[in-house]
């Protein structure tokens, strides 16, 4: 069950990056997150952040892929999300405040990865020495 609700949870975060996605791009006008084409002090202009929304848009499907992963227990999901969350941090802290709420969930996302690394480590080994 908790396999699942963390395969969702994943899902659904990557969902929210579609948010990246479709302003950069004007699909959508969304209340707290202004169309802008600057990135850290340069202006990268209209082509500059659709490049920038496409990644928030890989981000998307990345995440929507290692839930599915998640769930269905594949030995690459882990380090896919891993990966993503990385990823992910960097591209919330570029795009605050307004990503601010990502920024976070990407750090719980890492800290429980590394927490599942680091018990799985010591099962392993505890489980290794008879």
């Amino acid at each position: 069950m908790m396999r699942v609700l963390a395969g969702a949870a994943l899902a659904a975060h990557g969902l929210i990056h579609l948010i990246g996605f479709v302003v950069p791009w004007q699909l959508a006008t969304l209340d707290g997150f202004p169309y802008r084409t600057d990135l850290l002090g340069a202006d990268l202009g209209a082509t500059g952040m659709r490049v920038v929304g496409a990644v928030w848009l890989a981000l998307a499907v990345g995440f929507v892929v290692a839930g599915v992963g998640v769930v269905r227990r594949s030995a690459w999901a882990l380090p896919l999300t891993a990966a993503l969350a990385a990823l992910s941090l960097v591209a919330c802290l570029l795009a605050l405040p307004a990503a601010a709420a990502g920024a976070v969930i990407d750090v719980v996302i890492l800290l429980g990865l590394g927490a599942l690394a680091l018990s799985h480590r010591s099962h392993t080994l505890v489980g290794g020495a008879r």
